[in-house]
């Protein structure tokens, strides 16, 4: 590693650095890596156009540029390991490779770039933070993707493409009432972060092994230019209240019908499939109006990325003894699938079901957002737009009230210091969301992971009190 820091008229600040790393578990070729980085601040608030405005502290712009790299988790990995059977045939055993060789293997490079701007007013009353970044992976490293077992191995490690983080992010605390009697403070924070894939490698598999037209399944892909956690799937629209609702149309709303001149109905998967919709039956748009519900009308349906993330919360402070303090907490603009929706309301097992399922379709008419009742056969729960949905929230996370003993009293006690709280944690939750929880966490297992909530236990409210002394 070389370093050099320089500091001018104590108001220009520029730092670079050199780092350079070896890692055994690259092959010879590319096992070394040269990361650079560079840095600049400055301090505008010493300047002399703005050092004499009194209500200005200190202003300071920074930028920084640098590269960083993340090597293989695993040892050995760029030459054949080779293990022996634990078994033994005619006094022998076996002797097998155990690993792919993966000598071709490259740093994960991240080059990232920050811009950002500090400032402090008013006697540090007012406290301002900005920062706009951009970060691109090259090179971007996965881990035990699926390979076809003719190989004579399941999954392989390899770099994939190209992937994007671009954001920003700002604070602010304010300081409006400070005397002898009264500290007031507010704080906020709010940030943004926008994750696109830019280039996939032609090797890597970019639907979910997992993807499939069956009830209960999104659909995962890896496309450039979306991000990862996207899902796909069907747009719903409601349930086919007759007969007559269940025939085909065009894009123009005429009925399709055969060379026959018979009336087409709407069919699932035609002719793997070949199912006809009935009345009671989900209705999935037509994307391509060609009377069939299959792969072709899959469409875009969310990400698992929050658009908007952060926290605000204020202190009030009385007589220096009694304190008062709240911290919310929220997420904005991120889509989740709701699995226990989707298990509480397919109605084709002998599993409990919610309450909504009283308002399914009954009889031929019924104008309903509930499908019918169909024990183990039917497509009404396919993955789709039915089950998705908006999970922003804003949450009270947590309150506290504390209170500090008055010296006097604690002389006569003879304590050094004395004091009592209480605190409230989870206290109130406000969203939309029809699930019991909406901050879920995405559960990272590949690339093609989603958000999806299955009603895992939510955090639970929550109610401290507490002494605290110092004899």
């Amino acid at each position: 590693l070389i370093q050099a820091n320089y500091m001018l008229l104590e108001k220009y600040v520029v730092a670079a650095s050199v780092r350079g790393d070896g890692n055994s578990r690259f092959g010879p070729d590319n096992r070394y890596g040269i990361f650079p980085a560079f840095s600049a601040a400055w301090q505008i608030g010493r300047e002399n156009f703005l050092k004499d405005i009194r209500q200005i502290k200190d202003v300071k712009l920074r930028a920084s540029w640098g590269r960083s790299g993340n090597a293989p988790r695993r040892d050995y990995s760029y030459i054949n390991v080779y293990k022996t059977y634990d078994y033994a045939y005619l006094g022998e055993n076996g002797v097998y490779s155990s690993n792919l060789e993966l000598a071709d293997l490259k740093w994960e490079t991240v080059t990232q770039q920050n811009l950002g701007l500090d400032v402090d007013m008013f006697d540090y009353r007012l406290t301002f933070g900005a920062e706009v970044y951009k970060k691109r992976t090259t090179d971007l490293m996965m881990d035990k993707i699926q390979i076809p077992t003719y190989n004579g191995f399941s999954e392989i490690s390899m770099n994939v493409g190209t992937m994007d983080n671009d954001g920003w992010e700002a604070s602010l605390n304010v300081v409006p009432v400070r005397n002898k009697k009264w500290d007031v403070s507010f704080n906020f924070n709010i940030a943004h972060n926008q994750n696109v894939i830019r280039e996939i490698s032609p090797l890597y598999p970019r639907e979910n092994a997992k993807s499939s037209l069956k009830n209960k399944t999104f659909f995962a892909y890896l496309q450039e230019d979306n991000p990862f956690g996207s899902f796909y799937g069907f747009r719903y629209q409601g349930v086919y209240k007759d007969k007559e609702s269940t025939i085909a149309t065009d894009a123009q709303g005429n009925q399709i019908v055969s060379p026959d001149g018979d009336v087409v109905y709407m069919r699932f998967n035609y002719p793997t499939v070949d199912y006809v919709f009935q009345p009671g039956d989900a209705i999935y748009e037509d994307i391509n109006h060609d009377g069939v519900i299959d792969q072709k009308d899959i469409v875009y349906l969310g990400n698992s990325n929050p658009k908007l993330t952060g926290g605000f919360g204020f202190n009030v402070g009385y007589n220096k003894r009694l304190k008062l303090s709240a911290f919310f907490n929220y997420r904005q603009g991120i889509d989740m699938i709701n699995g226990t929706q989707m298990n509480t309301t397919d109605m084709t097992s002998y599993n409990n079901q919610s309450t909504a399922v009283l308002r399914r379709w009954r009889k031929e008419g019924d104008v309903t957002d509930i499908p019918r009742a169909l024990y183990g056969t039917g497509y009404n729960s396919l993955g789709s737009s039915r089950y998705v949905e908006d999970a922003s929230f804003i949450r009270l996370r947590t309150v506290t009230l504390k209170y500090d003993f008055a010296q006097e009293f604690l002389n006569r006690l003879r304590i050094g210091a004395l004091s009592t709280y209480i605190t409230v944690e989870n206290l109130l939750t406000f969203t939309k969301y029809t699930g019991q929880d909406p901050d879920v966490a995405v559960k990272l297992k590949d690339a093609f992971t989603v958000l999806k909530d299955d009603s895992m236990t939510p955090p639970l409210k929550t109610v401290t009190l507490g002494i605290t002394a110092r004899f």
